[in-house]
């Protein structure tokens, strides 16, 4: 499965929509969400991923939000990429 510029735009933008703190923009939860989706995208989404990505030194472990908005959607999103290859 490659991810389009679009699609990654959109899970992007659900993710930054249900952020529940500030913080979350820069939660090891997003970052894991933001490099999967990295990896399964063509060039235009990896471009568009690496400026919505924070800085290394910005990255924070887990607050564990209950729930965590960010960790929600990735599984919401390696359940779809799941069932796309069955």
């Amino acid at each position: 499965m490659i991810l389009t510029l679009e699609q990654v735009s959109g899970w992007t933008q659900k993710a930054e929509d249900y952020f529940r703190h500030e913080e979350c923009a820069t939660c090891e939860c997003y970052l894991g969400f933001l490099a999967q989706m990295e990896i399964d995208g063509d060039q235009e989404a990896h471009d568009y991923l690496s400026k919505h990505k924070p800085a290394r030194d910005e990255i924070h472990a887990c607050l564990g939000c209950d729930s965590c908005p960010p960790g929600i959607l990735y599984s919401d999103y390696l359940r779809k990429r799941s069932d796309l290859r069955f």
